[in-house]
């Protein structure tokens, strides 16, 4: 009696703002009913759901958009639903990608996952990726599962979801973190289909592909979803910015990488697009701003990621010039993402701070710590306040203030970003 007089008191709501997830029972009753349906390996070769599961996704999204405005209700029982979801989605990706051998072939079908990979997909959406991208499986025995399973579902667009595909795309920014060499992992994947080299929306029949790398596999699955509008432009973003700032790749894909992102900035910019010329007046193609966003989107989170501008030697002032180009006015995204990236690469291509100037900056936030405006008359806190006063050399400080020069590439930014203060 106690405890539903306490779950009763614990479930009001402040105003029309929920205070925790109510609806958690029947929500939790039916997860269990959909994995159990899902997971259930004789209907894997179905092209649709089961009526009932059908619907019970459909109940379950509808509970979650009640939570799009305090999300954080549903952090209780977070870990709890999306580890039961992937547990079932990890089976199905493993079965995927065995399923493709001659003895065991079209045994799973690409669509009868939908609705579990619907519900996770409602969950990023209402909590945001970033959260439940942090219980999901990241095993190595993950990664080329989830990426040949991603490889043929691209080449088969019309056979399978979007959120599918977005959903795989963040699980492999996950597995890109791995700590391990990608090298080393690589099994040698072969007779995977050709991907189409447009970013139209069907990909065409192609032949079967001899063994690839890895990672040139990874890298060129992300760059045929950046010319994709929706969630996938941004997964794939995400993807290849935590797969290129890796160690391992830093040094041997970033540059390049780059340097292909501002061709394909330039290029569009300039009006080189493919068969799709639609247009508005003095606006660009679709096909163009397609190009450019999913540039401008995968630089933004690269140069997040990266801790210096040493891949960038060479590449900041053409790099800029895109970022600059006058073709963006009539485009309010392209226009936002082109500044954020100037922003960004501003801040890596500062020189780094030095020691001395490091130890000026927290001489502040130590006399706080210390209470600068409490008694310092006992001993020790009087030493205490000599000692960060007088641990750092004024000249020295000044030297080095002095020293410090700003590059043009730096400037450059600054006055794009000034620019940019005038944006209506």
């Amino acid at each position: 009696m106690a405890d539903d007089k306490h779950e009763a008191v614990a479930g009001d709501d402040v105003g029309s703002t929920p205070t925790f997830f109510k609806e958690h029972k029947a929500f939790l009753k039916m997860l269990g009913a959909v994995a159990e349906s899902a997971s259930g390996t004789e209907t894997w070769a179905q092209t649709s759901l089961p009526a009932d599961e059908e619907r019970a996704v459909r109940e379950m999204c509808a509970m979650l958009e009640l939570y799009q405005e305090q999300p954080t209700c549903l952090d209780p029982y977070l870990e709890r639903i999306v580890s039961r979801l992937m547990a079932v989605i990890e089976e199905y990706v493993q079965a995927y990608h065995d399923s493709h051998t001659p003895e065991q072939k079209d045994r799973v079908s690409a669509a009868r996952m939908n609705g579990v990979f619907e519900l996770v997909y409602m969950l990023c959406k209402v909590r945001g990726y970033k959260v439940v991208l942090r219980f999901f499986p990241h095993s190595v025995a993950n990664v080329e599962p989830v990426l040949t399973t991603l490889w043929r579902h691209t080449a088969d667009l019309g056979g399978s979801s979007w959120t599918a595909r977005y959903i795989m795309l963040i699980w492999l920014s996950l597995l890109a973190m791995v700590p391990f060499d990608l090298e080393s992992i690589d099994s040698g994947i072969a007779n995977l289909p050709q991907l189409s080299s447009s970013a139209s929306t069907s990909v065409q029949a192609s032949p079967e592909s001899g063994t690839k790398a890895l990672v040139d596999m990874w890298v060129e699955l992300g760059k045929f979803y950046l010319h994709r509008p929706g969630c996938d432009m941004e997964g794939a973003a995400v993807m290849l910015a935590r797969l290129l700032s890796r160690k391992d790749t830093s040094t041997t894909l970033q540059p390049a990488f780059i340097a292909w992102a501002t061709h394909e900035i330039s290029d569009a910019a300039s009006g080189h697009v493919g068969s799709n010329t639609s247009s508005s007046k003095k606006g660009l193609a679709i096909g163009s701003v397609l190009r450019i966003n999913g540039a401008l989107r995968v630089l933004c989170h690269l140069f997040l990621a990266m801790d210096s501008a040493d891949t960038l030697r060479g590449q900041i002032g053409p790099l800029l010039d895109g970022l600059q180009s006058d073709a963006f006015e009539q485009h309010s995204v392209t226009r936002k993402l082109a500044t954020k990236a100037a922003q960004r690469l501003a801040l890596l291509a500062l020189p780094p701070l030095s020691a001395a100037k490091r130890c000026a900056a927290a001489r502040p936030s130590a006399r706080a710590n210390l209470g600068a405006g409490a008694d310092i008359s006992s001993p020790a806190r009087s030493s205490a306040h000599s000692i960060i006063d007088g641990g750092v050399d004024n000249e020295l400080c000044a030297g080095h203030d002095a020293d410090l020069e700003i590059s043009e590439e730096v400037e450059a930014c600054l006055g794009a970003l000034l620019q940019r203060l005038h944006d209506k």
